[in-house]
């Protein structure tokens, strides 16, 4: 099927690390680039002529709480969508990339990393060879056990350890069910893979970059002719300076 020049195939980046939050007295300007994937994301949402999705992925993850957000954002788009990998996609970025029909890397691309790490600095021995005592009061055992201003006990390491685990179980039973991989697959032990072994543990469907995606859309979609819309050059223009006023 042939569509109207006026239908679009959008092109959306997810680049940088995966985090939320506002900088600085200015948001608008220094909102993190997912913020801006985020906003692009409602606006194809909205458009009866977009027809689909290419999202461009270089990330190497972030934080679990935006990757399962993102992912379920663009989950719940009606639409035939792609994630291309390009240098990296790994973590949460993974996990964002799998929610697509397919997926497409490139042989040299680094995938996967489908694992939870938290790290918490202990500047015990530092604050003590200099003479440092730092007062902190609160109430309530656990208060102070992202702090590194004292040794953790057991029982806060064991409290952290399992929250690393339930968000691990989370992130590992999303992927099982998004590309049917086994619970025992090599896949699920942080392991980064490049493109064609990607490919071979099914962690992608196919090698190439951009233009192996279209034709793999026009394929699946039977659908022709779209106007591709890289909204990535909108994004990287920067803010105007409308912003600084509103």
């Amino acid at each position: 099927m042939v569509l109207g020049f006026k239908d679009k195939l959008a092109v959306i980046p997810v680049e940088g690390p995966i985090m939320d939050g506002n900088f600085g007295l200015f948001p608008s300007l220094m909102r993190p680039s997912i913020g801006l994937v985020e906003e692009y994301l409602e606006k194809i949402r909205k458009d009866k002529r977009c027809k689909g999705l290419i999202l461009e992925v270089n990330s190497p993850g972030g934080s679990p709480y935006k990757s399962k957000q993102l992912a379920n954002k663009i989950d719940s788009l009606d639409m035939y969508k792609i994630a291309v990998i390009q240098e990296q996609g790994t973590s949460g970025a993974y996990w964002i990339a799998s929610v697509c029909d397919k997926i497409v890397a490139d042989e040299l691309s680094t995938i996967g990393g489908v694992g939870t790490i938290s790290i918490r600095p202990d500047l015990t021995d530092f604050f003590e060879k200099f003479g440092i005592n730092i007062d902190v009061q609160g109430e309530g055992k656990f208060k102070g056990e992202g702090m590194p201003f004292s040794k953790m006990t057991e029982e806060e390491k064991e409290h952290r350890k399992k929250m690393i685990k339930d968000i691990n179980e989370h992130f590992k039973k999303q992927i099982m069910q998004r590309r049917g991989l086994p619970k025992d697959s090599e896949v699920f032990e942080s392991k980064v893979f490049l493109g064609n072994e990607a490919k071979e543990v099914g962690l992608i469907d196919h090698i190439g970059e951009r233009d192996t995606a279209i034709k793999i859309f026009e394929r699946d979609t039977g659908l022709s002719g779209l106007k591709v819309k890289d909204f990535g050059k909108d994004m990287r223009k920067g803010p105007s300076l409308l912003d600084f006023i509103r």
